[in-house]
């Protein structure tokens, strides 16, 4: 994976709590991206190192990187007070498999809430530059109309390019919007009836994701037809004493951490205290690479080798534990 010194030569608000930042490098070019992916941006804060991993909302064909970030957690937070233009920051990347190229199709459903849109747009954006006339519906949900992401821009690229049918769902809008509430059945066999003939590209907060795959699931659409990225994963809790639970041990300390059938090793060290490198926290940047001895069961196993699912390596933001596993990192 690539590392970056970038500099900021762009900053800009897209709503209250979302900014776009413009990063390029001071000489050379950026190496080639794929609309979709991500990077990781490494900040620090009191003197600690943090790093997180970011969609690019920009497409290939863009001369700099931007990354569109919510002001929700420590490091998002912390990028929006200063993270200025002129300002240089480091960058690993691009990673990532969820994206059009490596997973194509002819006519996409784009669906997405919040932040969730900004690979969405970028994917959008690529898609058009290559194929101008391309049959795209893009269904987007708020929670108001000062929320959403991008909302100008993707109306005047929908109304220079008539293939491409987009809706807005808000939770809270004028009398006259046509969609309100939340993201209905309904409103789907509306906005995109021959869904069943679509693949469907999904990303967006974690309940946002499991109602509409369960409703899509509920629809009949195909599992290989749907395609779905979420970055964070649940706030790790302390394991209560009365639940079953196996034993998580670490090699180097010898320290032993409850993890609960289900939990990943990730959220049973972080909820133990302990401290260990993540960046995407979705199973596609390897940042939680680890090695494991047990019975251990993968959720995903981008950029593992067959070599190293025999040695036993794994994610640990997507791995979980089917009964005692040791654990070196």
């Amino acid at each position: 994976m690539t590392s970056l010194s970038l500099t900021c030569i762009g900053r800009r608000a897209e709503t209250h709590d979302v900014v776009s930042w413009q990063l390029a490098p001071q000489e050379g070019s950026l190496p080639p991206v794929l609309a979709g992916q991500c990077v990781t941006l490494h900040t620090e804060i009191d003197g600690v190192s943090h790093r997180r991993a970011y969609t690019l909302s920009s497409a290939p064909h863009d001369p700099f990187w931007t990354v569109t970030i919510k002001a929700v957690g420590k490091v998002s937070s912390h990028l929006h007070q200063s993270l200025m233009v002129g300002d240089t920051i480091r960058v690993d990347g691009p990673f990532g498999e969820f994206n059009l190229s490596a997973l194509p199709c002819d006519r996409p459903l784009l669906l997405s809430a919040g932040s969730g849109v900004t690979p969405m747009w970028a994917m959008l954006r690529d898609e058009l530059a290559k194929r101008p006339d391309a049959d795209i519906r893009f269904i987007h949900s708020a929670r108001s109309p000062q929320d959403v992401i991008f909302g100008r821009e993707l109306a005047s690229l929908a109304e220079a390019h008539p293939g491409v049918r987009h809706a807005l769902v808000l939770e809270e809008a004028p009398a006259d919007h046509p969609w309100v509430g939340r993201l209905t059945p309904d409103m789907l066999r509306e906005l995109a009836p021959d869904l069943l003939g679509r693949h469907v590209y999904l990303c967006g907060p974690a309940p946002y994701m499991e109602a509409v795959g369960a409703m899509l699931v509920e629809l009949g659409l195909p599992a290989g037809q749907l395609h779905q990225e979420s970055f964070g994963l649940p706030v790790a809790e302390p394991v209560p004493e009365s639940l079953d639970h196996f034993w998580l041990t670490l090699k180097k300390s010898g320290k032993r951490v409850k993890i609960l059938p289900g939990q990943t090793l990730l959220a049973a060290l972080e909820a133990a205290g302990e401290s260990m490198q993540a960046a995407c926290r979705a199973g596609v940047c390897g940042a939680c690479r680890c090695t494991t001895t047990g019975e251990i069961e993968r959720q995903s196993v981008v950029t593992l080798s067959t070599q190293d699912l025999e040695s036993g390596v794994a994610l640990a933001c997507s791995c979980t534990a089917r009964g005692d596993v040791s654990l070196d990192y």
